[in-house]
């Protein structure tokens, strides 16, 4: 539905809208003044005001809960469209083998939808590790993933694997500085 015919009516129902959004402590009489109306009466309560913005209130109401529908279908195609993209990402970088864009996707998808994704690696503990299927399942436990499939623990050992081979060539390389300075 189009905006209401009357600016000042338009104006309240924003300003109630507002107010009902951010949690704002703001009365109806506030919102009513605000919107330019006057209270006809001049005493600190604005008796006038609260009963002309109760009257208007309800010719408004449904202005504002159109706002309210408006702003939560908004919300959801915004958190949909994301999920979405993130998912292609997160397909394009496991069949790229990108293992840390792969969990980035999911750690950003898990935020989005406001799953929760802190676990402390406090209570992650390697040494009960018994085989390489529990030293992925724990590597992919430590960045979030709390219930980690049999690929995602698959990829996690070669991401592993590659991981100790670079670790290994840093090591070889210092070693074979430290043998040539010798010399």
């Amino acid at each position: 539905m189009p905006a209401l015919q009357n600016p000042r009516h338009e104006r309240y129902a924003q300003l109630i809208f507002t107010s009902l959004c951010n949690g704002e402590p703001k009365t109806y009489s506030q919102s009513y003044i605000e919107a330019g109306y006057r209270a006809r009466d001049t005493d600190r309560t604005h008796r006038s005001a609260q009963a002309s913005s109760s009257r208007l209130l309800s010719k408004v109401i449904h202005r504002v809960r159109e706002l309210q529908e408006l702003a939560a279908r908004n919300a959801a195609e915004s958190v949909e469209k994301m999920v979405k993209e993130l998912n292609e990402i997160q397909m394009e970088a496991r069949n790229d083998k990108a293992h840390a864009a792969a969990v980035s996707a999911i750690a950003t998808k898990a935020k989005l939808l406001n799953l929760p994704t802190e676990q402390s690696t406090q209570n992650i503990d390697f040494k009960q590790a018994r085989n390489m299927q529990d030293v992925g399942r724990k590597l992919l436990q430590s960045v979030g993933f709390r219930e980690p499939d049999d690929v995602s623990i698959a990829e996690a050992i070669a991401a592993n694997d590659e991981f100790i081979k670079v670790l290994c060539k840093i090591r070889d390389d210092a070693q074979q500085l430290t043998l040539e300075h010798d010399e």
